[in-house]
């Protein structure tokens, strides 16, 4: 299971996304790829802000809606428990301790193009632009 961050779900939304991003992304299962209400919302916020606003949201909606429909996880209960334990230990800015701890409450890998950023979350991460 793989929880994509922020950065590369707005990769997979742009006009040319890395081609190692893409082979990564054709070679995993839908049903092992998930995103979280928190990537949705920083997606949303950005597409919000941009002069074609409502052409992005419609397709941050219909690629919620269809890529990965019951597969967005939530900051829930588990999460918050998690959060508590990285925050104890770490100095992550409040988003990146926040998908940290939903990745690391469902069992999930974060998939993500900056996986240093994370290092001090203590969970598994992947790069998914590096072929190794």
């Amino acid at each position: 299971m793989f929880v994509l961050d922020t950065g590369v779900l707005a990769d997979l939304l742009g006009p040319a996304p890395s081609p190692a991003l893409l082979d990564w992304f054709a070679a995993r299962p839908a049903a092992d790829l998930y995103v979280t209400t928190l990537t949705e919302a920083e997606l949303l916020s950005a597409a919000a802000r941009q002069p074609q606003a409502k052409r992005l949201i419609a397709a941050i909606d219909d690629m919620m809606d269809s890529d990965f429909a019951g597969r967005i996880l939530p900051f829930d209960s588990a999460a918050a428990r998690d959060l508590a334990a990285i925050n104890a230990r770490s100095q992550l800015d409040p988003v990146t301790a926040m998908l940290a701890a939903i990745a690391r409450a469902n069992g999930a890998t974060l998939a993500t193009g900056t996986p240093e950023a994370y290092a001090p979350a203590g969970i598994d991460t992947l790069n998914p632009y590096d072929p190794r």
